[in-house]
């Protein structure tokens, strides 16, 4: 009986820790919203040539979210200035530990940026609500769970189930389920829209299932690319992103032994090879 009251009570300690972290993150990731903005407006040009302005999102201090600087890496600000083309995407988020301050990132530009309409619809994932560290059954392919549709719309919601999803967990291991929430916000959304995957170079455990995804994805990598993401941004005629580069695949014909690789230098240009 002792052991048993012991073990309840670590349960709960643990569980009221996890609830304060998932607030703190939600309360972090409204301030850095709403924090003084640099006021600086970028000048870029879509694919098309077309001039666009976008309004940088940077902010006059510095803001951590989860523990983690957000200036350090702004790989997502990067990529959304970067691509004034994508409108009404479906913004899919791995939501585990490192990612906190990425998604951060992604509603600070969507709100310094509302004219630009940049999301239509946003997925956190965690990649199961850490099934192994709370004793159930294995991760299945395609089944794992753990993902989350918040309503970008309204920031109360959102923050809501933004504070639930890290409560719930972070995976538990190191492979993570991007093509499941992918393949969960494609049933979702019937506008035809491209998506864009917000990730780290983690392995992706159900990538054998990367040809149920119908529609590009735009993958950005919040440190450095990884052979499954070349795989899903190739296979669904996408593109990757990641500090200091850019890959575009949507014009490039793939075979097995022949694919050509375009990398996006800060410049803009295009510098093309063959592997």
């Amino acid at each position: 009986m002792k052991n048993l009251l012991k073990m309840t009570i670590a349960v709960l300690a643990f569980s009221g820790l996890s609830n304060a972290q998932g607030q703190k993150i939600a309360n972090e990731i409204r301030n850095y919203m709403n924090a003084e903005s640099s006021e600086e407006v970028i000048e870029v040009k879509d694919k098309a040539g077309k001039t666009h302005y976008v309004r940088s999102a940077a902010t006059t201090t510095a803001h951590h979210i989860g523990g983690q600087n957000t200036s350090t890496n702004t790989v997502v600000f990067d990529a959304f200035n970067a691509h004034p083309e994508w409108k009404d995407m479906n913004v899919v988020v791995d939501w585990t530990g490192s990612m906190y301050s990425y998604v951060g990132q992604v509603v600070r530009w969507h709100h310094v940026n509302k004219d630009k309409q940049l999301m239509n619809s946003i997925v956190l994932f965690n990649d199961g609500d850490d099934k192994m560290r709370q004793g159930r059954s294995g991760k299945q392919i395609g089944k794992t769970g753990g993902i989350y549709f918040p309503n970008h719309l309204d920031i109360e919601d959102f923050l809501k189930t933004v504070a639930t999803a890290v409560d719930n967990g972070g995976g538990g291991d190191s492979q993570e389920n991007d093509v499941e929430a992918i393949i969960a916000a494609q049933a979702q959304d019937q506008t035809g829209n491209d998506f864009v995957l917000i990730a780290d170079a983690t392995p992706i455990r159900d990538i054998s299932l990367v040809h149920q995804i119908k529609r590009p994805v735009h993958v950005i990598l919040c440190d450095h690319v990884s052979p499954d993401y070349i795989t899903l941004a190739r296979t669904t005629g996408g593109s990757i992103t990641w500090p200091g580069g850019y890959t575009d695949y949507s014009q490039v014909e793939c075979t097995q032994h022949h694919v050509t690789i375009c990398d996006h230098h800060h410049s803009h240009d295009m510098a093309c090879h063959v592997h």
